[in-house]
């Protein structure tokens, strides 16, 4: 009697599983993402600059190498970091970077307080840098196209020597707060069109 039981049991258990298969079903494979992507980029203190193209590197399932380059407030802007985030499903993702921007050398500005006269001086914009903490959106498209929105914190580094006054000087309090605000760092808005090759 025990046998028969048991035997009984094992008939359901191999019927049961045996019924669960189904050969028109397919499990779906992984799916395979891009080896590189390049992404044409714009915004505020964004990795590329004002404009800028960029490439990411995929080093495993999440993680990605970033680089930029482009044009931005302070002149040329190069760019380093890792990203994490998928590349397969839309979602956030974050990402650390240092971005680089060599300055630029003899730049006429001029400045109006609000009243009739414009005052007019001479800089140099010296080498800066930010420390970079972003957080994005991915919107996944097909064919291996990602449209993303980031933002974050731009960490400015390289002291408070950031410009040179050649003529003009010496500068006011509001040409000074002027200067800050031309430097890059601060708030990071950014959008971008990545492409997988």
């Amino acid at each position: 009697m025990i046998r028969f039981h048991l035997f009984s049991l094992l008939v359901i258990t191999f019927s049961f599983a045996f019924s669960q298969y189904n050969p028109s079903v397919q499990i779906p494979e992984e799916v395979e993402t891009s080896t590189f992507y390049l992404d044409l980029s714009s915004g505020i203190n964004n990795h590329t600059g004002i404009i800028g193209i960029g490439a990411m590197i995929p080093i495993d399932e999440k993680f990605s190498l970033r680089a930029g380059a482009g044009l931005g407030s302070w002149g040329t802007k190069l760019s380093g970091g890792i990203k994490y985030g998928s590349r397969t499903e839309s979602g956030f993702g974050f990402g650390l970077g240092y971005s680089h921007c060599p300055g630029l050398d003899d730049m006429d500005l001029e400045y109006n307080n609000g009243g009739a006269s414009v005052r007019e001086f001479n800089v140099d914009y010296l080498q800066v840098g930010t420390i970079n903490f972003t957080l994005n959106y991915n919107f996944v498209l097909k064919n291996e196209k990602i449209f993303f929105l980031e933002t974050g914190y731009a960490v400015p580094t390289g002291g408070s020597n950031f410009y040179r006054v050649n003529d003009g000087g010496p500068l006011s309090e509001e040409e000074k707060v002027l200067m800050e605000v031309l430097r890059p760092g601060g708030l990071i808005l950014a959008l971008g069109l990545q492409v997988g090759f």
